[in-house]
């Protein structure tokens, strides 16, 4: 108790120590609190608008079907099942859909959907669909016609409310199907696959358009408690029994779950660098404090204090100062959560970043969690009592005598100086700060250290974003698109074959360029691709193999069969995943369509010649690639082409190539794409990685300057009683804080140097070898580009701005103390404890 009792009043006797502590622990969990709740608010929200749109909670489909979606594997017994999983009493709502996949167009425009019949009045009851109708309206039951579309789709395909649309698809019997339906209305969810890539007609209308009198493909629940779903896909699953699958939520939408996912692994990076700041800010408090008392302790050893007693008392005095910081910390931080909680956070300057993952709106709302909260506060508090070990091993190892005069703490840099001694140039109280500074190596290493350190973890994270970004946008330029696109305007939305061109022109004009490395003319079409037992919607490319291989690296991902060549016109080349959705082998045929130049159906059959695998399943399940020649004369094209796509030398350099190609383009009515355009789901992929990292990096900014300027702050505060000595021998207020200054600058400058250099190091490393986060979640192929190393990147524009102002904030905040230790009267800064 009486152990208790002398650290309590250790703790208030110095208040001014105490609180800088406190402070340094409370800001830390104050960050790490919020950071969390943000994350969990962005995730909460995927999952809350993705699974009541349309998804659901879960699904009931015959055994195979989510990895082979065909009408092959379509419930013929749909009812019965759906009264199965109605009976079930963690089902609060069910409904029966029936799904193909199928080429919508109109005119000369057209896209591969997904294709779903509903029964109005149970869907309803499940999703929030018709409730996002924008235009024209929904559907209210089961005798009503037309078909419902998303935005997207409408924007890509010039429709609206009451326009005609055509669906060309396979039939359950494998015959072709196609109908003519009015548009009944258009939804908008703000999540681009079911905005642009889904319509939704009446269940009796897709039975007749499919030649399906009875089957569905998947029953649609809605349960009571989402965060029971694993113990309700166990009990259905053995009330369906097994020949069927229940697949929840995170396995029918594999985007939102790695998404969320890619948000915690990016969090456990950015809170693992917050947890060693937080024990750097405890630590160099603690060890200054215990570094300026070593004269106090030695005392307390001198006059029978045991060992092991001082040793306890340093740590209890961290306990209380942790508990103190856990108080403030969770007040401050579980109240900012709750407080934005209610408010959200803005983010619609980054809303086409935030419609990269699916569900995000342009408000986000942290989330408190009570479990996190507990986490968080005990390994706060462990760091605090880790961190005061060495401090209080110190303490309690110390000789008494040699602690009582200070011995080890001089200056022992050698003699003064001799009368014929050079006369520095340096003002006389720069020469005392760096006196002070040697003088006193201890405290000057510690607060260096931690400055340092601030600055390597400050560096580091802005690395691991700013590579992650480069990662992001190198990965699909170089597999896909290059870095600009020539093409009429309209192509990228409508890939009508009409838009095409004669490429001898542009391609002349392109060449003579200077700082383009490569050009290849291409065709690209929507088309639908089809094996025996499956259609699937797919982007249709036509190449010239020698042109295309100095444009992408596509060639070299190949993992079956070989490259396309010139000649090679019957042969195609897809996508793994592609070969897995349609079941086709290396060698098997697949029958491609596509709308052609004059509006009939443009048909050819092509050979499987190779499959490639580039680690993103955007463009591994919607690519095929064939010859030029094949493209023009299935499409009926002649010698014209869709696109010139480029690669330049520097990829910085792509808007002023534009600029330069755009006034000889424009006599053509051409157009320069720079590769944003071309890539908007990546482009706004970096958007979304641009505005979380903004929030991160601003209270990361907070809690480094708060981490350096209390470091600072006591380093300066501790001296009170030295500047008093230096007043009453006549020493001018105004030369302290010079002084001050001096050694702050000076400590700040070694600081910089020192972390900024470490931190490239460590930047670099890591940049050469890769920080490998694949063990850490599955599936991150979902999202276009990312692979599962990243490598940190280190981009020094980033860094100016803030380091300076890091470099402004910690020499400021001594001014503070020194400027009122220099008002005191000197008796009573020398009687200051």
């Amino acid at each position: 108790m009486m152990i208790w009792t002398l650290a309590v009043r250790n703790v208030m006797r110095n208040r001014r120590r105490s609180v800088i502590t406190v402070l340094s622990i409370a800001v830390g969990l104050a960050a790490l609190t919020f950071l969390w709740g943000f994350i969990d608010g962005m995730n909460r929200q995927m999952i809350n608008n993705t699974t009541r749109y349309f998804a659901a909670d879960a699904q009931v489909h015959l055994k195979g079907y989510h990895d082979d979606p065909s009408l092959d594997r379509a419930i013929e017994a749909g009812a019965r099942v759906l009264e199965t999983v109605r009976a079930d009493p963690s089902v609060a709502a069910a409904t029966v859909r029936l799904e193909t996949t199928v080429l919508a167009s109109r005119a000369d425009r057209s896209r591969g959907i997904l294709a779903f019949g509903v029964d109005p009045a149970q869907e309803a009851r499940v999703t929030d669909l018709f409730k996002a109708v924008v235009d024209g309206r929904g559907f209210s039951g089961a005798d009503d016609t037309g078909v419902l579309i998303g935005e997207g789709m409408a924007e890509a395909l010039a429709l609206r409310a009451g326009d005609d649309l055509v669906l060309v698809g396979q039939a359950y019997d494998g015959s072709v199907a196609s109908a003519r339906v009015p548009v009944r209305g258009v939804f908008r969810t703000k999540i681009d696959d079911l905005d642009g890539y889904v319509a939704v007609m009446p269940m009796a209308a897709m039975r007749d358009f499919l030649a399906a009198p009875e089957a569905v493909t998947a029953v649609a629940l809605r349960l009571r408690d989402r965060g029971a779903l694993g113990d309700a896909v166990q009990t259905l699953s053995a009330r369906v029994g097994a020949d069927h699958e229940v697949v929840g939520w995170p396995v029918l939408l594999p985007m939102v779950a790695i998404s969320i996912r890619f948000h915690e692994v990016m969090g456990f990076v950015v809170l693992t660098i917050f947890f060693v700041m937080v024990a750097a800010g405890v630590a160099n408090p603690v060890l200054m404090a215990v570094l300026e008392r070593t004269r106090e302790f030695g005392i307390m050893l001198a006059l029978g204090t045991g060992q092991s007693m001082l040793f306890r008392l340093v740590v209890a005095e961290a306990a209380l100062l942790g508990a103190a910081g856990l108080l403030l910390g969770n007040a401050i931080g579980l109240g900012a959560t709750a407080a934005f909680g209610r408010t959200g956070i803005d983010l619609g300057a980054f809303e086409a970043g935030l419609r990269a993952m699916p569900g995000l709106a342009d408000v986000i709302y942290p989330v408190v969690r009570a479990e996190r909260s507990l986490a968080i506060s005990v390994l706060v508090f462990l760091i605090a009592l880790a961190m005061a070990l060495y401090p209080a091993f110190r303490a309690a190892t110390l000789e008494p005598v040699a602690a009582i005069r200070g011995i080890g703490e001089k200056f022992s840099g050698g003699r003064r100086g001799s009368r014929g001694q050079t006369r520095s140039p340096l003002p006389v109280f720069a020469l005392i700060a760096t006196r002070n500074l040697l003088r006193n190596r201890k405290r000057s290493a510690i607060t260096v250290f931690g400055a340092a350190f601030a600055i390597v973890a400050y560096v580091f994270l802005y690395g691991f974003f700013d590579g992650f970004g480069e990662q992001l946008v190198d990965n699909s330029t170089r597999y896909v698109t290059g870095h600009l696109q020539i093409e009429r305007e309209g192509l990228r939305r409508d890939l009508a074959p009409e838009l095409a061109f004669d490429a001898t022109a542009a391609l002349a004009a392109v060449r003579s360029q200077p700082g383009i490395a490569a050009a290849a003319p291409r065709v690209q079409a929507q088309a639908l691709i089809s094996s025996p037992t499956k259609s699937v919607g797919v982007v249709l490319y036509g190449v010239d193999p020698a042109l295309e291989r100095g444009l992408t690296i596509l060639h070299r991902t190949l993992v079956e069969g070989s490259a396309l060549e010139a000649g090679a016109d019957r042969d195609v080349v897809i996508g793994r995943r592609l070969a897995e959705k349609l079941g086709i082998r290396l060698g098997e045929k697949l029958v491609v369509m596509a709308p052609g130049v004059a509006g009939e159906l443009g048909t050819s059959a092509f050979r499987v010649r190779g499959v490639f695998a580039t680690e993103s399943s955007s463009f591994d399940g919607a690519m095929v690639f064939v010859t030029l020649r094949a493209s023009q004369r299935m499409l009926g094209l002649g010698q014209r082409v869709s696109s010139i796509n480029l690669r330049l030398e520097d990829r910085a350099d792509v808007d002023r190539v534009a600029a330069q190609l755009t006034p000889s383009l424009g006599k053509d009515g051409l157009v320069a794409s720079p590769w944003p355009r071309l890539l908007p789901r990546v482009a706004d992929m970096l958007g979304l990685v641009r505005a979380i990292r903004t929030v991160i990096v601003a209270v990361f900014f907070l809690v480094v300057a708060l981490a350096v300027m209390n470091t600072v702050f006591m380093a300066v505060a501790e001296r009170t009683r030295e500047f008093g000595v230096m007043m009453a021998l006549g020493t001018p207020p105004d030369a302290i804080v010079r002084m001050v200054v001096y050694e702050t600058v000076a400590l700040m400058l070694v600081a910089s140097v020192v972390g900024y250099a470490v931190g490239a190091a460590v930047v670099s490393l890591l940049g050469n070898v890769g920080l490998d986060l694949s063990g850490f979640y599955r599936d991150y192929s979902a999202i276009p580009g990312l692979t599962g190393i990243v490598y940190p990147r280190l981009v020094a524009g980033s860094l100016v701005g803030p380091g300076v102002g890091l470099f402004l904030a910690s020499v400021g905040v001594s001014l503070y103390p020194a400027v009122r230790a220099a008002r005191l009267d000197p008796t009573a800064a020398i009687r200051h404890t």
